[in-house]
């Protein structure tokens, strides 16, 4: 998430040069506006077996390094936050699908250029993966304030290890962002908020505060029409 200091695990207010202009404004300003508090033991995380359709993606460049979360969709797409890509265009992402503590289903490197963004919302695609029935669906099942939904990604202080939490849906903004009622971890940035007990995405993480978190949300057609 944003570092504001929001969810991707390193620690800079700016977000990704990748990102559109109207992106990296509405980062920075969930980065005022959320104070996230840190420390083992603040979520409430439970460990989970990998998935091979979420990956643990990494850069470094000369600069900085860091890590998110990420998603294979059933279409063939991988799905993460915007602002987890590096500033510089040239670094590599490397995106480990099903990772565990070095072990791994998949690796795919790829420039920063490699992916594209949502116009507007903190979501970046990278094309042209083969399509899996087993990866996450994006669905436009409206995010109504109770919905239980579902958290999977690789959260400090636990990076190494998948890790869900349950939430719930508290409010919308707009029809863009999705207000949950549970603080995530650094690293979580762009995991999948799924439905309870599914594979149906609504939204993709994108910052946390002490008391919840945002995601932008996500359409049906959304890494399909990117990847055309």
């Amino acid at each position: 998430m944003t570092d504001y200091p929001g969810n991707k695990a390193v620690c800079f207010l700016d977000t990704a040069r990748l990102a559109p202009p109207a992106v990296r404004r509405s980062v920075l300003v969930l980065c005022m506006s959320l104070i996230l508090l840190g420390g083992p033991g603040a979520w409430g995380e439970t460990r989970i077996p990998p998935d091979p359709r979420i990956a643990r993606l990494n850069h470094a460049g000369f600069r900085t390094r860091g890590y998110c979360t990420a998603f294979a969709t059933r279409d063939g797409q991988v799905v993460t936050a915007a602002h987890c890509l590096p500033k510089i265009p040239t670094d590599t992402v490397h995106v480990l699908l099903g990772y565990e503590t070095g072990r791994l289903e998949q690796q795919i490197q790829t420039p920063a250029t490699s992916y594209r963004i949502v116009k507007g919302r903190d979501i970046a695609a990278l094309c042209g993966l083969k399509g899996d029935p087993d990866g996450f669906r994006l669905t436009a099942a409206p995010p109504t304030p109770g919905t239980r939904v579902e958290v999977r990604g690789y959260g400090a202080p636990r990076a190494h290890a998948l890790q869900k939490t349950a939430c719930s849906v508290q409010s919308m903004s707009g029809d863009t962002l999705i207000r949950l009622d549970c603080p995530l971890p650094p690293g979580t940035s762009g995991a999948p908020v799924t439905l309870t007990g599914s594979r149906d995405v609504i939204g993709v993480v994108s910052a946390s505060s002490a008391t919840g978190s945002l995601a932008y949300r996500v359409f049906p057609d959304m890494a399909r029409r990117l990847c055309q």
